[in-house]
């Protein structure tokens, strides 16, 4: 049997690469920093946006200094008495007939400040859910003043809510829906600022990451059988098990451990953020995630709707499938580092014999992530927009293993799509096996110059 002998290897490589000083070493290193970033990104916006609670409403300004205000309620929830009590309160209401499109116009064009504020119901199944308030303001405005605005018609409208709703024990519970609201200047775009910035940069960081694990183990693989081969214990190894074996517990055994510090580096990054949630970002947006109430400014409606768009893709099926991923990008890059390694017969020569290699890695991380960066309609929209750059980077299986986690996260693909996309990569790690095991055996014991990528490509097509 061409296997047999293969957890003989696979125990050897294991303990061997796991007792090693750079393993200990790189291990701590990388946890360390993985603990710093994690608390980093938790506690550093916490103190960088001290002058303002996440939570709370800031700084109201002074509506008064906005001098128009025009106002459209489609949801049809607003009273003469409500637009009395708004003018009492010092908003410079106006009810005009224009259209929504006229108002724009105005509210863009002008010099001074004004403001067109936009009530609607959110609808489904013929049940209100709740209502949105979008504030469209003028170049010159005040941000503060837009804010306050914004959040005291919020307040307005989750009032008259309770009011229609009947304002008793009994009914307090249906009157507390949500209020989304957002402030968008006239006449540009609307998108969520950090839903834009996660459809960004998690592709960017996912893709990196992703790469430097499978990239830095694959190369491992190449070395080991490199160095065993050049100093002769590859030929002890071959007298007790076949060459195919050897492979095999060697990519199996460096797959593991990768697999393992990978999780490792995954737990004290999670850990590690959620111990210190207390004090920083990450308790703010806890709090706004539990409590309705807290969604009702502008900045907390955005954090809490581009939260719930994330981690609405994440899912059992969505962890299984990136884990399953992640292997089988491992076993691509490692099945080709093992050709690699077995191709020279000097360790002089594994850099150079390592760079087809490493530039079938580069250009799959760059195939990755490059796309997301000059996806401008992703830019400008906010939303996690697929052009055919991308669409090719998550079927190529250079490139899929960087690219699919972050779509899958993200919800860029559909299930079925991303199902279709890991099947076509596992399809070519079995051919890939099967070249390799094919290969491997013929040129494990060469001496001499090194085997040109070329020369394995003949041996792999030969019957």
């Amino acid at each position: 049997m061409k296997t047999k002998g293969w957890k003989n290897v696979f125990g050897f490589t294991f303990v061997q690469y796991v007792k090693s000083k750079s393993f200990i070493v790189s291990t701590i290193v990388v946890c360390l920093i993985t603990a710093v970033l994690a608390a980093g990104a938790n506690i550093i916006p916490k103190l960088l946006g001290n002058d303002e609670d996440i939570v709370g409403e800031g700084d109201k300004g002074s509506i008064a200094s906005i001098t128009q205000v025009y106002v459209m309620d489609e949801a049809g929830l607003f009273t003469e008495e409500d637009y009395s009590l708004l003018r009492e309160n010092g908003i410079a209401l106006t009810q005009s007939e224009l259209k929504f499109d006229e108002l724009i116009d105005a509210v863009k064009n002008t010099s001074g400040q004004e403001a067109l504020v936009l009530i609607s119901a959110d609808i489904y199944n013929n049940v209100t859910q709740g209502f949105r308030v979008k504030t469209y303001y003028s170049p010159s405005a005040e941000s503060k003043a837009v804010d306050a605005l914004t959040s005291y018609v919020s307040d307005a409208v989750n009032y008259r809510n309770m009011i229609n709703a009947g304002v008793t024990q009994e009914k307090f519970l249906e009157s507390q829906r949500y209020v989304s609201a957002s402030k968008i200047e006239a006449g540009s775009d609307e998108w969520n600022m950090l839903e834009s910035a996660i459809n960004y940069f998690v592709p960017i960081v996912v893709s990196i990451v992703l790469f430097i694990l499978i990239y830095a183990y694959g190369s491992t693989v190449a070395q080991s059988i490199a160095t065993e081969k050049t100093s002769r214990v590859m030929e002890l190894l071959l007298t007790s098990v076949r060459p195919l074996a050897v492979v095999i517990g060697k990519v199996l055994a460096m797959g593991t451990i990768s697999f393992g510090q990978f999780m490792l580096i995954g737990i004290v990054g999670a850990g590690t953020f959620f111990a210190t949630m207390p004090f920083g970002i990450g308790g703010d947006i806890a709090a706004i995630m539990s409590d309705p109430a807290l969604q009702q400014t502008v900045e907390n409606a955005e954090i809490a709707e581009a939260i719930n768009n994330t981690v609405g893709n994440i899912n059992v099926f969505t962890i299984l499938m990136i884990l399953v991923i992640f292997i089988l990008g491992f076993l691509f890059f490692s099945l080709i580092a093992a050709l690699v390694g077995a191709s020279i017969s000097r360790m002089e020569d594994l850099q150079q014999a390592m760079q087809p290699y490493a530039l079938l890695g580069v250009f799959g991380m760059y195939l990755a992530y490059f796309p997301v960066i000059f996806n401008i309609d992703s830019m400008e929209t906010g939303a996690a927009t697929i052009n055919p750059v991308q669409m090719f980077s998550y079927f190529f299986p250079a490139s899929s293993p960087f690219a699919l986690p972050s779509a899958m996260l993200l919800g860029t693909l559909s299930p079925l799509m991303s199902a279709l996309a890991v099947v076509i990569l596992a399809v070519f790690v079995v051919l890939l096996a099967i070249v390799v095991g094919k290969v491997y055996e013929a040129i494990i014991l060469h001496n001499g110059n090194r085997i040109k990528m070329g020369d394995i490509f003949k041996m792999a097509v030969r019957k």
